[in-house]
């Protein structure tokens, strides 16, 4: 609810599911305890609720709170251009605890965290204002329809995420629908 809070004045980055375009769905049922979702894993668990309580933390610490900006993209001068998270004090997002990241994702793969800043999805399927609409008039009936639909749908349309999914597959059709006929011109 915080991040769709218009009140504030402030930049709305997104939440952990506005980088999917799907509804999210069970992350155990019929996977290997490899393939589960991080938070499900066991001994994982802790180590997530512990980023998210550093998180918290180093927000309460920043003069502007949960206005916080994300970290700017700096690039660290190598040749494969990666992020370089440095927190030395200057950036907007430096708190008195260090760097506030918007997000921290991990995999146990390749035992490797990176610091994402995804910007607010408005058919996000968790925090979209039609999906907090939705609930703010629903409230518990509302989240039951969701987790009683089985393929999702449900939570796709009243998001707008089915809409925009058949929007852009109609893009590329068009974007691919080129006329054999027409010569190069160069």
């Amino acid at each position: 609810y915080a991040a769709n809070n218009n009140s504030l004045d402030c930049q709305r980055l997104g939440c952990y599911f506005c980088s999917d375009v799907v509804a999210p769905e069970n992350s155990t049922r019929d996977r290997t305890l490899d393939q589960q979702c991080t938070v499900t894993r066991p001994g994982l668990a802790p180590i997530a609720a512990s980023m998210a309580t550093e998180l918290l933390v180093a927000m309460f610490h920043h003069p502007l709170g949960n206005c916080a900006p994300a970290p700017e993209m700096r690039r660290d001068g190598n040749s494969t251009g990666s992020y370089n998270p440095v927190d030395d004090g200057t950036s907007a997002s430096s708190s008195a605890l260090g760097l506030l990241p918007h997000q921290i994702r991990g995999t146990v793969v390749t035992y490797t965290m990176m610091t994402p800043t995804v910007p607010a999805f408005p058919s996000c399927t968790a925090c979209s204002e039609r999906v907090v609409e939705e609930y703010r008039k629903g409230g518990f009936d509302f989240v039951k329809s969701v987790c009683c639909d089985v393929d999702g749908s449900y939570l796709e349309s009243v998001s707008g995420l089915s809409g925009f999914r058949e929007e852009a597959a109609k893009m590329m059709d068009e974007c691919l629908d080129w006329d054999d006929d027409e010569e190069d011109v160069m």
